[in-house]
């Protein structure tokens, strides 16, 4: 709409800006997902090694985390992990209990660390007034 030669733009309705909120923070959920599944960092062993964290990877952790608090556990009880070196090279690692326990704090930690920062770019875009300020809250890796 033109007033007085210059461009005034409306507004959005309450309509329009509650569905850009809701599809930005789908985007946004996608993108937590996707860093989740991504996979985590542990030193666990000593030195990095990358941990996968699909769905089943998250389970298979946590019953290794699981089998590693069960009573009864022999002194040199291990379990095989799948994990990558700095090298990038994928093979399942015996872990220590210590170790499977320390990998499965730094998952929790990591998948928490998304579930948080999801929460807070929820919270902007709840509080964004305009479409454009809704759609600039984006997930951005460090």
């Amino acid at each position: 709409m033109w007033s007085g030669g210059a461009l005034v733009v409306a507004p959005p309705s309450a309509r329009e800006l509650a569905d850009a909120r809701t599809s930005q923070k789908a985007i946004v959920s996608q993108a937590c997902q996707d860093e989740i599944l991504a996979g985590f960092e542990s030193s666990a062993l000593g030195a990095p090694h990358s941990y996968p964290a699909k769905f089943t990877d998250q389970q298979n952790l946590n019953a290794s985390v699981v089998a590693s608090l069960l009573p009864g556990l022999a002194a040199d009880w291990t379990t095989p992990f799948w994990c990558a070196d700095a090298d990038g090279v994928w093979a399942y690692v015996p872990h220590t209990a210590a170790q499977i326990q320390q990998a499965g704090r730094d998952g929790k930690a990591a998948i928490l660390a998304c579930l948080t920062k999801n929460q807070q770019l929820a919270e902007q875009i709840d509080g964004a007034t305009t479409i454009e300020a809704v759609q600039a809250v984006q997930w951005s890796n460090p």
